[in-house]
C-alpha cells in the first residue's frame, strides 16, 4: 500500500464538475449575503442563517480539499493557488462578514419558536460577545485583506522552509520529519547523531523562520489591542470558550507536580548513564521491551482496533473504516508536513488523519490519537453547519483519552519487564504535553510580551525557549543539551488565528485523564455520557462540557488529582527499575 489518504469523497480534482460548481456556487452565496436586506424579523434572521449554513458547507469543502492536499505536498502549485483564490475571495467579503456578524450579535427578535433557529441558541449568545470585539466594517475589511499578504503568508513560510529542508545523515538525504523520528531509535548513537544533524538543518532556515514568527506575533498583538482584548491570550480563552480561573487552576496544579516530573526524567538520565540530568535528545530514547515493540500498518490496526473495542464497539468499527477506505495518509516524504493531525470533515461525515508513521508505539500512539479526534468529529457530524467548531481545549480530550484506554490497557495486561517500557512510553508523551506544554506556554507568552517591546532575531527566540526550557525541565534536563530551535519546528506557534495552542494540549491531557479515572471507577453507563458530552463540545463553553460528566474545573483539585494518577505512574517506573 502507499499508504496516501483518498480526498475523492470531497472532489475528484479542481477541475471536476463539483469542484467548479462548488466555487460558483460560494460565490453566488456571499453576494446574496452581501446584499442581503438587513432587518430584525423571523424571515430575515432564518434567510441570513440559511445563506450562513450553505457559505459554510461550501467553503468547508472547497478549503478543506486545498489545505489537505497542501498538507502533504507544501510544493504542490496547483493547491497553493486555489487555495489564495478562496483566500482572496473569503477576504474580499470581510466587510460583509463584519456586517453579518454585528446583525446577528445585535438580535433582539425571540427565535425560540423556530426549530432551527433554537438549535443556535448557543451560536447567537457567542455572537453577542464576538460583536463587542468587532472594529467596523471597513477596518475588518482592511484586516482581513492585508492577512493575505501578512500572517498568513508568513505561516506559509514557515511551513514551506521545514517542510523542505534538507540534511544528509549516514549517507542519505533525510528530512525534518525524517531526522526527528530518530529520536526514537533504539541506537544511543544515532539518537544523539540525529539530535546533532536536526540542529544543524535549522541553521539553514532559523533567520527566516525568525522573521515569520516576529510578525505574526506583532500582527496578533496589534490585532488584539485594536480589538480590546488585554492581549493574545485574553483573546485566546475568550474564543476558547474558557476562563481565566480555569487556566489558573490548570497551571497551578501543573507547577505543582514539575517536581515529580524533574524527578523522572533525572532518573531516567541515570538509567541512560547520564549524570548531570537527561540530554534532549535522549527524552525519547525507548527503556525497556514493551517501548521497542515495532508494528507494520496492518498490525498498527489490529492492534488499535483490539483495544478500542473494550470501551466501545463503535470506536473499533471507526477505525477500521479509516484503514480500510484510506481516510489516513501515512508515511513521511519529502515536501509532506512534519508531525500528525486529524482534519475533521462534518460537511462529508467523515475525518482525515495525517501521520508520519515509523513503526514505533509511539507512532501508534499518536495514531491513537488522531483517531480520538475523528471519533470526536463523528460526534459533532449532526450538528447543524454552523454549530461544527468547538474550541482548543476540548480539542484533545477524545484524542487523549484514546491514548488512556491503549496504553492503560495493555500496562494492565503486561509482565513487569514489559510494563517497564510501556509505563516509560506513556511517561514520554505525558511530559510532552504537561511539562513541555507548558515550557511551550512560557515560551509563546513571552515572545509575545517581547515582540511589543523590539524584533526578535533567532539567538533572542533561541534564549527565550532555553529559558522557558529549563524553568519548564528544572534539573530534569541537562542544561547543557537542550533544544533551542523547538519554536521552528512547532506549527502551533504560527498561526496568526490561533495563539497559544499550548496549554490545550495539557487540559486535554489531564481532563482525559481524570475522565479515564471516571470510567475505571465507574464504567457502566459512561460511554453514553461521554459522547453527550463530546457532542455538547461544539454548543457549550468547557466549563459546562465538563459538567455533563460531574467535574468542576474551575478548582484546582480536579486537575491535582488527575497528576496525582501520573505521578503514581513516575513511582511505579522508579520502583521497578531501582
Amino acid at each position: 500500500m502507499d499508504g496516501k489518504w483518498s480526498l475523492t469523497d470531497l472532489y475528484t480534482s479542481y477541475e471536476s464538475t463539483a469542484y467548479q460548481n462548488d466555487f460558483k456556487a460560494l460565490l453566488s452565496t456571499l453576494e446574496q449575503l452581501e446584499k442581503v436586506e438587513l432587518k430584525d424579523d423571523l424571515e430575515t434572521i432564518k434567510a441570513v442563517i440559511a445563506l450562513l449554513e450553505e457559505r459554510t458547507v461550501l467553503a468547508s469543502k472547497l478549503f478543506s480539499f486545498c489545505t489537505l492536499q497542501m498538507a502533504v505536498d507544501t510544493t504542490d502549485t496547483r493547491s497553493l493557488a486555489e487555495y489564495g483564490k478562496l483566500n482572496k475571495v473569503m477576504s474580499a467579503n470581510a466587510k460583509t462578514d463584519a456586517k453579518i456578524n454585528r446583525f446577528i450579535g445585535n438580535v433582539k427578535t425571540d427565535i425560540s419558536g423556530d426549530d432551527v433557529l433554537r438549535e443556535y441558541a448557543f451560536y447567537f449568545k457567542e455572537q453577542k460577545d464576538v460583536v463587542a470585539h468587532l472594529l467596523s466594517d471597513e477596518v475588518e475589511e482592511v484586516i482581513a485583506t492585508m492577512n493575505m499578504s501578512a500572517g498568513s503568508a508568513w505561516e506559509q513560510q514557515q511551513e514551506y522552509l521545514t517542510s523542505t529542508v534538507v540534511g544528509e545523515f549516514d549517507g542519505k538525504e533525510v528530512t525534518l520529519s525524517d531526522i526527528r523520528n530518530l529520536a526514537y531509535h533504539p541506537d544511543a548513537d544515532v539518537r544523539k547523531r540525529a539530535y546533532e544533524k536536526e540542529l544543524e538543518m535549522y541553521t539553514h532556515i532559523k533567520e527566516p523562520v525568525a522573521f515569520s514568527l516576529n510578525h505574526i506575533k506583532s500582527q496578533v498583538n496589534d490585532v488584539t489591542r485594536l480589538r480590546g482584548y488585554d492581549s493574545a491570550l485574553a483573546q485566546t480563552l475568550h474564543r476558547s470558550r474558557m476562563s481565566q480561573e480555569t487556566l489558573d487552576a490548570l497551571l497551578s496544579a501543573i507547577v505543582d507536580a514539575l517536581p515529580s516530573f524533574q524527578r523522572y526524567l533525572k532518573h531516567k538520565g541515570t538509567l541512560l548513564g547520564h549524570q548531570n540530568g537527561l540530554p534532549f535528545y535522549d527524552l525519547f530514547a525507548p527503556i525497556g521491551q514493551g517501548a521497542s515493540r515495532t508494528f507494520s500498518v496492518e498490525e498498527s490496526k489490529v492492534y488499535l482496533m483490539e483495544q478500542f473495542g473494550k470501551f466501545s464497539k463503535d470506536l473499533a468499527d471507526m477505525t477500521e473504516e479509516f484503514y480500510d477506505k484510506n481516510y489516513i495518509d501515512i508515511f513521511p516524504r519529502k515536501g509532506k508536513r512534519g508531525g500528525a493531525f486529524c482534519y475533521n470533515l462534518p460537511v462529508i461525515n467523515q475525518s482525515r488523519v495525517m501521520t508520519n508513521f515509523d513503526g514505533s508505539l509511539s507512532s501508534v500512539v499518536t495514531m491513537a490519537h488522531e483517531l480520538g479526534h475523528a471519533y470526536h468529529g463523528v460526534q459533532i457530524e449532526n450538528h447543524r453547519p454552523l454549530n461544527w467548531d468547538y474550541t482548543m481545549p476540548v480539542a484533545e480530550t477524545a484524542s487523549t483519552f484514546n491514548e488512556n484506554i491503549v496504553m492503560q490497557n495493555v500496562i494492565s495486561q503486561a509482565s513487569d519487564a514489559e510494563k517497564i517500557g510501556l509505563i516509560e512510553s506513556q511517561l514520554q508523551d505525558l511530559t510532552q504535553i504537561i511539562v513541555d506544554i507548558y515550557s511551550r506556554y512560557l515560551f509563546e507568552k513571552s515572545v509575545f510580551e517581547e515582540r511589543a517591546e523590539k524584533f526578535l532575531f533567532a539567538a533572542d527566540l533561541e534564549k527565550l525557549m532555553m529559558d522557558a526550557q529549563q524553568k519548564a525541565y528544572g534539573d530534569g534536563l541537562d542544561a547543557n543539551a537542550l533544544h533551542p530551535y523547538m519554536w521552528v519546528c512547532k506549527p502551533h506557534y504560527y498561526s496568526e488565528s490561533l495563539s497559544y495552542y499550548n496549554f490545550p494540549y495539557a487540559f486535554g491531557g489531564l481532563f482525559a485523564k481524570g475522565l479515564y479515572a471516571l470510567y475505571l471507577e465507574q464504567s457502566d453507563g459512561f460511554v453514553e455520557k461521554y459522547k453527550a458530552m463530546l457532542t455538547a463540545t461544539t454548543v457549550s463553553t468547557v466549563e459546562e462540557t465538563a459538567q455533563f460528566m460531574g467535574v468542576d474545573i474551575t478548582k484546582k483539585e480536579f486537575w491535582a488529582k488527575a497528576l496525582h494518577l501520573i505521578e503514581q505512574q513516575i513511582e511505579d517506573f522508579v520502583s521497578l527499575t531501582q
